[in-house]
């Protein structure tokens, strides 16, 4: 993880130094082995370099060289590969840096050089023989860039904090950002920031601006499925899936100066990175510090925990296991930190802060985690038995259910409520159930947020009350499988932004695109067998993960098991709140009564109430960014949302 920012004017006007100098201040924690700017004439690019990997070493940014200044924050996995096509000979390629393997590229292929890319990136490149400018972000997003496009000028950064170095980026929430916060739709722009006229470059994007500003977005990937992993036998997935994971593993490992971290809960998708990972780190003379989250030893509460999973792990000679217990920690100490580290509301976990400190502690520059692995090669589907019915296939429906009911342990009953029934029921009527339950009224009603704040959110077109999340949850799995991996594109981003405030890169191996796309061609055949989700990775990964992992039953255990009483400090904080200033600009947009109704008699043994908490402790978390925002960014000011913003 390093950091890059820049300036490219279309309005005459030169690009200041100092300016870039104030960017670069704001992403110090982001350069610790030192930074450099380079402005020509309307023209300023900035890195600042933190070595990760001993490539960075010989990096030596910005690139200035026959027309072409570049900038880029990248980890490039095809190295080989590049510099046999580019004619680079393997005794020279260990002395050239990613950036000017990435340089050599552009060169030679052009704007072309970014469907051959693999790893995590994001980079600019002006030419300065056609003024052309452009932006780069890595397929699904690990790396994250951030823009303004201005009247007479672009800026891009890193993080958003270092846009607002620069005069003429304005500092304003968005009013749509902050409804989609609170009604929490299921689908909404992805570019969108907190920040108006802020946005977030997509995954899989190209941005190209031409002499004048006129802007031009290429999407050069998607989540697809690579037709050579198509139609092929179970021995052909098993042996792919293990040869794909560990080659996206070993990528982000086996060139590390510093040993990895890893956020662990010994469950299939952390503890198949844990254990492909750890023989790269041993070969280095280093240990995977593997930090997880657990109640204290003897502890149990209504969500899973992940102390018996990870012991499981314990003999492990290449993992350096690290408890971190989240008992006494408050769910909504040190926000403001967070708000300030992330410019936005995700990535403000108190464990996860915790975590990263502990990583750091440890020495490692790196750190990952196994989100992703659900909706990918991992889809836990408990709906797959009443597509299997939806398909006609009987005799199989029959045998699976008879080995689902086996495998979990569960009444036949409740496997045909969960598993079967919530796929057969049209969406329609399930709404609509849902709605009976609430006693009639519109799910957008149910939301914290003061109704007519949401519904004009709803009637200026910026939330589609019929694309909302419902208790129902959203059970057509391949729709939703997909959905995930689009969104997925861009959550990263402030998990990335916070892992990055304590001096750490963040990756998410299970969100590679070598991962996607062997992902989405797997037959639906070999996603569910013999009564079991994550059939492939129990056959792929027997010989190096425990048996009690292999025959476990269906389940995640919690990053934050003690949520509830984490967040328990949630009355105070409302009053807290409402105290001060009638809850400042928060109270324009959140409705204080329904949250001290949510807040109401919560009995810890109810998961409705677990949720019903977490949906209270969310909101009150807006409501502290937005006072925060307003307060520490005066003069900011909550505008109207552009055009651009439109709800889909």
């Amino acid at each position: 993880m390093s950091a890059i920012h820049g300036i490219v004017r279309f309005d005459g006007a030169s690009a200041d130094a100092d300016t870039l100098d104030r960017m670069a201040r704001t992403l110090a924690h982001r350069g610790p082995d030192g930074s450099d700017r380079l402005a020509l004439d309307a023209v300023g690019f900035g890195h600042c370099l933190m070595r990760v990997n001993v490539e960075d070493f010989h990096e030596a940014q910005p690139i200035w060289e026959d027309g072409l200044l570049i900038v880029a924050d990248m980890r490039l996995d095809n190295r080989e590969e590049l510099a046999e096509a580019l004619g680079i000979a393997d005794e020279a390629l260990g002395a050239i840096s990613d950036s000017a393997l990435l340089a050599r590229a552009w060169r030679h292929w052009g704007e072309d050089c970014v469907e051959r890319l693999l790893g995590d990136f994001v980079f600019a490149v002006h030419d300065t023989r056609t003024k052309q400018s452009w932006l780069v972000r890595d397929p699904m997003g690990q790396r994250a860039l951030f823009y303004h496009h201005g009247e007479g000028f672009l800026a891009f950064a890193s993080e958003v904090k270092a846009l607002w170095a620069i005069e003429g980026v304005p500092r304003k929430l968005s009013r749509a950002w902050i409804g989609r916060m609170l009604l929490h739709p299921v689908a909404a722009p992805r570019e969108d920031t907190a920040f108006e006229e802020i946005f977030a470059l997509p995954g899989g994007t190209a941005l190209r601006f031409e002499v004048g500003g006129a802007m031009t977005r290429r999407r050069y990937w998607r989540p697809r499925p690579a037709a050579r992993h198509e139609g092929l036998d179970e021995a052909y997935y098993v042996k792919t899936l293990r040869d794909t994971l560990e080659e996206v593993v070993a990528c982000r490992v086996r060139r590390l100066i510093h040993p990895p971290a890893l956020m662990f809960s010994g469950g299939f998708d952390s503890g198949t990175i844990a254990a492909l990972a750890g023989p790269y780190a041993a070969a280095k003379g280093h240990r995977v510090i593997a930090i997880t989250s657990v109640l204290p030893p003897g502890e149990q509460r209504l969500l899973r925990n992940a102390r018996a999973a990870v012991d499981a792990f314990a003999d492990r000679a290449d993992l350096d296991i690290r408890y971190y217990d989240n008992a006494g920690d408050d769910y909504f100490d040190t926000v403001e930190e967070s708000f300030a580290a992330t410019e936005d509301v995700s990535g403000t976990s108190r464990v996860r802060t915790a975590m990263h400190r502990i990583a750091r502690e440890g020495g490692a520059r790196l750190i990952m985690d196994g989100h992703g692995g659900d909706y990918t090669v991992n889809v836990n589907a408990p709906t797959m038995l009443g597509r299997i019915l939806l398909r006609g296939h009987f005799r199989r429906f029959l045998r699976e259910l008879r080995a689902r009911k086996r495998f979990t342990g569960r009444s036949l009953a409740s496997l045909v409520y969960r598993d079967v029934l919530s796929v057969l029921i049209p969406e329609r009527y399930r709404h609509g159930m849902a709605r009976l339950a609430r006693g009639g009224k519109p799910l957008w009603r149910t939301r914290m947020s003061r109704d007519e704040f949401a519904a004009e959110m709803i009637r200026q077109g910026f939330v589609n009350p019929g694309r909302l999340r419902n208790p129902f949850g959203y059970k057509r799995w391949r729709k939703r499988w997909l959905h995930l991996l689009e969104v997925g594109i861009f959550e990263a981003a402030g998990y990335s932004r916070r892992a990055a405030a304590a001096g750490l890169d963040f990756t998410r191996p299970f969100l590679d695109p070598r991962v996607v796309e062997f992902a989405l061609a797997i037959p639906e055949a070999y996603q569910f067998r013999d009564g079991r989700e994550r059939y492939l990775s129990r056959k792929a990964f027997a010989d190096i993960l425990p048996e009690k992992l292999i025959s476990r039953r269906p389940g995640n255990d919690q990053e934050e098991p003690d949520l509830f009483r984490m967040a328990s400090s949630a009355p105070t904080v409302l009053c807290d709140l409402a105290a001060t200033n009638g809850g400042g600009s928060a109270a324009r947009y959140i409705d204080f009564d329904k949250l001290a109704k949510a807040l109401d008699d919560l009995d810890e043994t109810s998961i409705e109430d677990h949720r019903r908490l977490l949906l209270a402790a969310r909101a009150l978390i807006v409501a502290r960014f937005v006072n925060w925002a307003e307060q520490d960014n005066a003069p900011a000011e909550v505008h109207g949302a552009s055009d651009a913003g439109q709800e889909p």
